[in-house]
């Protein structure tokens, strides 16, 4: 009796001990330790705090509804009388914009139409992307486009195009299982303990409604190309620019991205990004010759440069009477919704408000919050894999001296939800998924999970291991507890596992 009390004392203990341990460390093995820092500490509240700022003092006149494919233009001829008085003496117009680069670089630039088509209360649109102009009545308008105008924006409109869905429903009927669709949602520059700081809105919506948190998610390298190029191709920033050349006009739409690979076999395909002069494929590199995917925002992206901007902590967080942050979130939720039903990739990833600055991404935590919700209704988080990612934490400011910021540049943000059909489907691919979210993961297991996802969905894609990390695996696969950097690719210089560092600094 005696030893049997002494048994379940050391038990009980021990499971204290434990439980003490694993609150105290995000990865704690052999081969890993990462110290689970408090998201808040003595020095935050010296920051100076960001606020949403208003990027207009009215409702937008213009908007657009899209119903069975119909595409209507719409003008609030109440905001009007409202804001400029007597709706008759003002006029507006529309004209179509295309994507329109130049010789050397055809993936930057933008072109309006010949001239501004005249509308009164609405129109039906057939094109995509247009820029709305409002102006008095008055104002001379022979070269096709008003003089002066008083009100200007810029519309995307994402609808479904009769052979994208054909493809589509070709994919569905050939794949042996259930094609899976994936929603990529990026927040540049956001730590996993800046997204609990900043963004507290958003997570707890998201933890709240099926999101796992990948805790011991470690970056791979510094800035977002070689953490992109890692995500989407599996290679490291060497074997990138040596395979893919992305100074060369052909370079990116050769180079082995994911996106190809679920667009050929007849997903739909998408990708935006805001703060074009910074975007991922196009600073400092030749951007794509031909669209990418089969629905490529960047020209919309590019000509918001035609409407006010206003800045933010050094970012230009308005364009027109909306943010870009705002914009971006409404493509993500168009495209997801519009899409629902058919096999669809996307990703959608946001600079303008978490790229310069550690306290920006509080501005747009409610409407970051308000995209899930949104998807949540629709019932997209019921049929798609939905990733909200970051590429690194904040790669500027006085927290990049402490030991804090040397955790937390290396430790962006990783939460993923499974619809429900997935989990009954695959257990065992599910358990997997659960146990990895609490071991060391890198950038290249994310590729690793996006080819996984294209097996799982019936078709005869094969896996290639990725070129930087051969070790590397699904997070669908058993991932070893017993892990070390060198294992999930991950360099020295970017390793936070195992370190002796002054945590008072």
């Amino acid at each position: 009796m005696y030893n049997i009390v002494i048994f379940y004392v050391t038990v009980f203990i021990f499971s204290i001990c434990t439980a003490v341990n694993d609150y105290s460390y995000l990865i704690n093995t052999t081969q890993c330790t990462i110290p689970n820092l408090p998201a808040f500490y003595h020095s935050w509240n010296n920051y100076t705090p960001s606020y949403p700022i208003s990027c207009s003092s009215f409702e937008p006149v213009s908007y657009i509804t899209v119903e069975r494919d119909v595409v209507t233009l719409h003008i609030r001829t109440e905001v009007i009388q409202k804001q400029f008085g007597n709706s008759d003496d003002n006029t507006c117009c529309y004209s179509v914009i295309s994507r329109h680069g130049s010789v050397d670089y055809p993936d930057v630039g933008y072109v309006f139409s010949s001239y501004c088509r005249s509308f009164k209360n609405s129109a039906r649109l057939y094109d995509d992307t247009v820029v709305v102009l409002c102006h008095n009545s008055t104002e001379d308008t022979t070269n096709g486009y008003p003089s002066n105008f008083w009100y200007s924006n810029i519309h995307q409109v994402v609808r479904r195009t009769p052979n994208l869905v054909r493809k589509a429903e070709l994919l569905k009927e050939s794949s042996r299982k259930k094609p899976i669709s994936v929603l990529i949602v990026v927040i540049d520059a956001v730590s996993r303990l800046n997204f609990i700081r900043t963004m507290p809105k958003t997570r707890d919506f998201v933890t709240q409604n099926g999101f796992h948190e990948f805790r011991g998610y470690n970056k791979i390298d510094d800035n977002t190309f070689p953490n992109a190029m890692a995500f989407f191709s599996g290679m490291n920033q060497n074997q990138s620019v040596d395979i893919c050349q992305p100074w060369t006009l052909d370079g990116l739409n050769n180079c082995p991205l994911i996106w190809y690979d679920y667009r050929d076999l007849g997903y739909i395909t998408a990708y935006a990004e805001d703060w074009s002069d910074i975007a991922t494929f196009n600073y400092l590199k030749k951007g794509f010759k031909v669209p990418p995917t089969d629905y490529y925002f960047k020209p919309y992206m590019d000509s918001l440069r035609f409407l006010r901007t206003e800045i933010q902590d050094g970012m230009p967080f308005c364009a027109g009477p909306e943010s870009q942050g705002d914009r971006m979130l409404n493509l993500a939720f168009d495209f997801a919704k519009n899409m629902k039903g058919l096999p669809s990739f996307g990703v959608f990833w946001m600079n303008t408000f978490s790229h310069n600055v550690i306290t920006t991404p509080k501005t747009m935590d409610d409407k970051v919050k308000q995209l899930f919700q949104r998807l949540k209704s629709v019932g997209v988080l019921d049929e798609s894999v939905v990733i909200l990612i970051s590429d690194h934490g904040i790669r500027f400011g006085e927290i990049l001296n402490t030991t804090r910021g040397y955790y937390e540049v290396r430790l962006p943000m990783n939460y993923i939800s499974l619809p429900h059909w997935f989990k009954e489907r695959y257990p065992d691919e599910t358990r997997n998924f659960l146990d990895n979210a609490k071991v060391l993961t890198s950038t290249y297991d994310m590729y690793m999970t996006l080819q996984d996802l294209l097996v799982l969905s019936g078709t005869d894609y094969k896996v290639k291991s990725s070129r930087a990390c051969p070790k590397c695996k699904s997070i669908f696969a058993k991932i070893p507890n017993e892990r070390s950097c060198s294992d999930a690719g991950i360099s020295n210089k970017w390793c936070t596992c195992n370190l002796d560092l002054d945590m008072d600094k």
